[in-house]
């Protein structure tokens, strides 16, 4: 156990308690892990007279040795250092970049950055000509450049499908000319060979996404690229409609099933292969990894703001896609990246560095100069009959607890079983917060929502009934964005419509707050209202809807095309004020930037989500200051939900083994974090 001890900045009460300590015989060592704003001064720690007592540099080794979590700790800042360094891109002012004939938008400075830098990693084209060779020269002997590519993680919000289609638009002469120019071996049988095509493919999480670049091409060049979109059951049966189009769009599941079936895909020699969300093929063992990686083209690129989700790992599989020197797979990404990375030499982040600095872009939206953000929290009170039965919820989760503890098996089953207790508990306990004591109810006559089981545990991937959202569920053993259990019999009650009518309970602070907001607002302002759960932000919807304000809905059960009309309602029409949506489909692949007020309903354990979904308002677009609102019940565990988002914001939350262990120890440790006060 380690405890962090705090007091004021005064030199003689440290010193008393240094005395004190010192008495006996107990001696402070350096923090484990601290917040970055506390300044660290140890007083039993030799200082020399005039020299500045802040210790942080300190934080995380020990003083007389070097444990693991240390250097683990001293690794994840240096790689978070390498990835915050990636944003430089040297510009020639003798090779000055001319926007391609066809596109009508103008591009900002870190879009005309990035197009260059594909560029110089491409053959053909004169910023690769003019570029030092040491971009496009393998440093290792015996691996020839006959593959190029990388990775843009810029992060949500700076406009990566953009930067794609320009460069796409710069290269259409040479790439229009790729089919007349094969290069293919004489050797290769000829039931091997593949159709050379124009086409850029680009892969997206969604029938939604593929949309969505639809959209930017019209919108930013309108007639100037051939599009295919090869989804659903009417795609393209044959090679050949393949080989003279500009643009193929298609999903992760879709290019899956074409792998395991026709296998068209995987006939065609792409000019280009570019994966957007690219971290949906971190898992090697997932079958869109096995489709992405036996795609045949030269020039690859991953799009993601998140190239390392939860483990170091995540990066070799984005390596064996890219297949770029000096470390063209995973089996050598992982020997001569990762292992140095786990022994914790002195030098043991510069392979990472320079593969990174080669082959990767990262910048962040500050050099967007976006409308200011502003953050508030409302905190709001349990009635006293809530109370009764939020402790009852905690005693209830303590008792199960303790049996399970106590029994005889210690597999890793029990803590699996752990984590359903615990999942069902702050299930149980959102929900009270939302709807206070409320009672579920049946759905309303003749509703066409119709719950399923778990309504209020499923978010909108765990819910949905796009089987390209529901691909990447396979690979987990908890729901990404929820963090629910999967594969786990998890028994709640159904939960149909609440009626604000006159029912037994009371309703919660959180439900009427919104809406009292939304009724202050004067519908001056778009209001973004992010929920966590379908049934709730149903429920919300209907009290919006009593108070006569016009607004808009979409959820894990919203169908593609109600979706994008309900986005374009929103962002449109000045009648429709208000758009409620569910955390998972506000922090995937959606331009918001008619709101200007965000109010996040529940707190999210993983800051990150909540980050994506308020990204999706203050982007590229937004001309006005966003202000977002955080709805918090006192109390309660959502104090210590707003601590541990604070923990994951300053400590790297990635682990540096492969184990699929690592998934049930790291929710554990997140429930324990939350949970522990409550269930001591």
């Amino acid at each position: 156990m380690s405890v962090n001890v705090f007091g004021p900045q005064d030199k003689a009460v440290e010193d008393d308690a240094a005395d004190k300590l010192g008495n006996v015989s107990a001696f402070l060592q350096h923090p484990r892990e601290l917040s970055r704003e506390v300044v660290y001064s140890n007083p039993q720690w030799l200082a020399l007279p005039g020299r500045d007592r802040n210790m942080n540099h300190l934080i995380g080794t020990y003083i007389n040795d070097d444990p693991l979590w240390a250097v683990r700790a001293r690794i994840a800042n240096e790689v978070n250092d390498i990835l915050d360094s990636l944003d430089e891109v040297p510009l020639d002012p003798a090779l000055p970049f001319d926007p391609p004939s066809g596109l009508k938008s103008t591009l900002k400075r870190h879009q005309v950055q990035a197009v260059i830098f594909i560029l110089k990693r491409e053959p053909g084209n004169r910023f690769s000509q003019a570029s030092n060779a040491s971009v496009n020269t393998s440093i290792r002997s015996g691996i020839s450049q006959k593959n190029h590519g990388g990775l843009i993680a810029d992060v949500m919000g700076m406009g990566k499908s953009l930067i794609i289609l320009t460069t796409i638009l710069c290269t259409i002469g040479d790439a229009r000319n790729f089919p007349h120019f094969p290069f293919q071996s004489q050797n290769v049988a000829e039931a091997d060979r593949k159709t050379p095509t124009q086409a850029t493919l680009i892969v997206v999480p969604s029938a939604q996404l593929m949309h969505n670049w639809a959209a930017e091409i019209a919108s930013h060049m309108p007639g100037a690229l051939n599009l295919i979109l090869f989804h659903g059951q009417g795609r393209h049966k044959n090679p050949e409609s393949l080989a003279s189009t500009d643009v193929v769009l298609t999903t992760y599941r879709t290019l899956a099933a074409d792998h395991r079936k026709a296998r068209l895909l995987q006939k065609m020699d792409w000019y280009r292969v570019v994966l957007d969300e690219a971290h949906w093929i971190r898992n090697p063992s997932s079958q869109q990894f096995r489709a992405a990686t036996s795609l045949s083209t030269n020039r690859r690129w991953c799009l993601t703001g998140t190239p390392i989700q939860n483990k170091l790992d995540d990066l070799a599989s984005l390596a064996h896609f890219l297949r770029v020197p000096p470390y063209p797979d995973k089996t050598m990404f992982r020997r001569y990246v990762l292992v140095p990375l786990e022994k914790g030499d002195q030098k043991c982040t510069n392979p990472l560095r320079f593969y990174l600095r080669q082959h990767c872009l990262r910048r962040t939206n500050k050099c967007l100069n976006l409308p200011n953000l502003s953050e508030k929290i409302l905190y709001l009170q349990l009635s006293i009959e809530e109370q009764e039965a939020y402790d009852k919820i905690l005693s209830t989760a303590k008792h199960a607890l303790d049996n399970i503890v106590s029994s005889a098996d210690k597999t890793k089953q029990v803590k699996k079983e752990k984590v359903i207790v615990v999942f069902r508990t702050l299930t149980s306990l959102r929900r009270l917060y939302d709807l206070g004591t409320l009672p579920p109810i049946q759905s309303l006559p003749g509703d066409p929502w119709q719950p399923t089981e778990d309504a209020d545990m499923l978010c909108k991937l765990c819910s949905s009934q796009d089987a390209d959202e529901s691909l990447l569920l396979k690979d987990h053993q908890f729901c990404p964005e929820c963090s629910r259990p999967l594969r786990s019999q998890i028994s709640a009650s159904n939960t149909g419509y609440l009626t604000p009518a006159s029912l037994p309970g009371t309703v919660s602070d959180r439900a009427m707050s919104p809406l009292i907001l939304s009724m202050d607002n004067g519908h001056s302002t778009k209001l973004l209202k992010i929920r966590d759960n379908t049934s709730t932000l149903h429920y919300l919807a209907q009290l919006i809807q009593q108070a006569g304000i016009p607004h808009a809905q979409i959820d894990g059960r919203t169908n593609n095309a109600e979706r994008l009309r309900h986005i374009k309602a929103f962002q449109e029409d000045s009648q429709v004020p208000v758009l409620l949506i569910s955390i998972g489909t506000g922090a995937i692949g959606l331009t918001l930037t008619a709101a200007s007020h965000v109010h996040i309903i529940e707190p999210q354990w993983n800051p990150s989500v909540e980050e994506q979904a308020i990204g999706r308002a203050r982007r590229i677009g937004q001309t006005k200051e966003v202000v977002v609102t955080r709805y918090i019940m006192t109390g309660t565990v959502e104090r210590s939900i707003l601590s541990l988002q604070q923990r994951k914001k300053n400590i790297a939350r990635f682990t540096f083994g492969t184990a699929s262990s690592d998934a049930v120890n790291e929710r554990l440790d997140d429930f324990k974090f939350i949970l522990d006060a409550n269930l001591s």
